[in-house]
């Protein structure tokens, strides 16, 4: 808890910049995430949860496939710019106050980078999804972004040793989130195997990004065979099972 207590602050610190950021500097690398993230996620009825929403910049692309959107962050900062977008709650991304099965769908967008235990992420977002649920991981792509790889030439990759260590680190070749809040690293087998260990079954893997790929999005769904849960909830305030909306 620790770790996301520390996140709660770094993002509190920064969140008008960060609003700036990813509709400024950072608005191509945003919209190569908004295009994964509607191919992964798909047109859809139902509630859809959003966590680690940040500012919620992706709502308008979530509610356009048929979604209806809830957004939840620890940051209180950064939900102050997503609560102008969407229903808000401040939450946990790891413990999400959901009832089982409550939801038909979850989405990750750029945040495994700053939660200590993905795997706990994943399993929280798993147990509220509805049998047939859906689930979409969108981050960086850990094989050619992170601490370890100069980007600084986008024709010209340069790699370094540190692909192996998962530990957050604020170093880095560009002055963008890393070197504000720090980030940790997984690797591709981490993704996979937090998603797949939750009880997901992964069903589509899209990267994008040119001339090398700097997205990586795992979509997945929840099987239906056994399941016990009850219907998926059609409003909020079916899905909650405690915490009030900040906006």
């Amino acid at each position: 808890m620790s770790g996301q207590v520390d996140a709660r602050a770094a993002y509190d610190a920064i969140a008008d910049w960060y609003a700036d950021y990813i509709t400024g500097p950072a608005v191509g690398f945003a919209a190569r995430a908004g295009e994964a993230l509607v191919r992964v996620l798909g047109p859809g009825r139902g509630l859809c949860w959003d966590l680690a929403c940040g500012t919620g910049v992706y709502a308008d692309l979530v509610r356009d496939l048929g979604w209806t959107l809830v957004g939840s962050d620890i940051s209180l900062g950064q939900l102050r710019h997503a609560a102008g977008r969407m229903p808000v709650v401040a939450a946990d991304a790891t413990r999400l106050p959901l009832a089982p099965g409550a939801v038909r769908a979850v989405t990750s967008v750029l945040c495994h980078t700053d939660v200590e235990d993905y795997a706990a992420l994943c399993r929280s977002a798993a147990a509220a999804l509805a049998p047939a649920g859906r689930f979409v991981h969108v981050g960086v792509h850990p094989c050619f972004i992170g601490a370890f790889v100069d980007g600084s030439d986008p024709e010209r990759l340069v790699t370094t040793p540190g692909y192996w260590r998962r530990a957050r680190t604020h170093a880095g070749w560009a002055d963008g989130i890393r070197a504000r809040v720090g980030a940790v690293h997984l690797t591709l087998g981490d993704l996979f195997q937090a998603v797949t260990a939750a009880g997901l079954m992964v069903d589509t893997v899209q990267e994008l990004g040119e001339p090398t790929p700097d997205v990586l999005a795992i979509g997945a769904h929840k099987p239906t065979t056994g399941a016990r849960h009850a219907e998926a909830s059609e409003s909020v305030a079916g899905a909650m099972t405690h915490v009030a909306f900040e906006g």
